[in-house]
């Protein structure tokens, strides 16, 4: 009885046919078309947070020069000089991000500032584009205009800022 169990099995043959593995294929197919924008997305939001840490950090710096200085730093130097207003950001005269992502830049006068971080080639940040922190606490993105959409705007402007700065 074994014999014929044996010689049944061996005439099916064995491996895949053809529909089978064009199903395997049309399967991964279909969940990496799902998974790659999923991970690119995560990927430039991770980016996304060097430039916020960025901004943070130099707004915390920029108010300990305040408390040093009694006014706030209108250009990047290496070292403080409150003479010449200028404030110690990154030891340097320009700043980048720790992988370099993101440049920073100060517009401002001693009573107020603005800090911009503005991504670095080759990264890109369509939804985004540059982040900016101005002195009174206002988040803002899209500052290549020089004008952005910032969180005191509006309602609909806070929840678009808040896409690119809550998470």
């Amino acid at each position: 009885m074994m014999t014929s169990f044996f010689k049944i099995n061996k005439s099916r043959g064995l491996g895949f046919t053809l529909i089978e593995l064009m199903i395997v294929v049309a399967i991964i197919g279909i969940l990496a078309a799902i998974m790659f924008p999923s991970y690119n997305a995560y990927v430039i939001r991770g980016k996304r947070a060097e430039g916020r840490v960025i901004l943070m950090d130099t707004a915390s710096k920029m108010e300990k020069h305040y408390g040093d200085c009694f006014r706030f730093g209108t250009t990047i130097a290496a070292a403080r000089d409150c003479a010449a207003d200028q404030v110690n950001l990154c030891g340097a005269a320009t700043c980048s991000s720790v992988t370099g992502k993101y440049t920073l830049s100060l517009d401002g006068t001693t009573t107020q500032y603005r800090l911009d971080a503005t991504p670095a080639a080759p990264f890109e940040d369509p939804d985004c584009g540059v982040l900016a922190l101005r002195s009174n606490g206002e988040k803002c993105i899209d500052m290549t205009t020089g004008t952005g959409t910032c969180s005191n705007d509006s309602a609909a402007a806070a929840d678009l800022v808040n896409q690119c700065w809550g998470r």
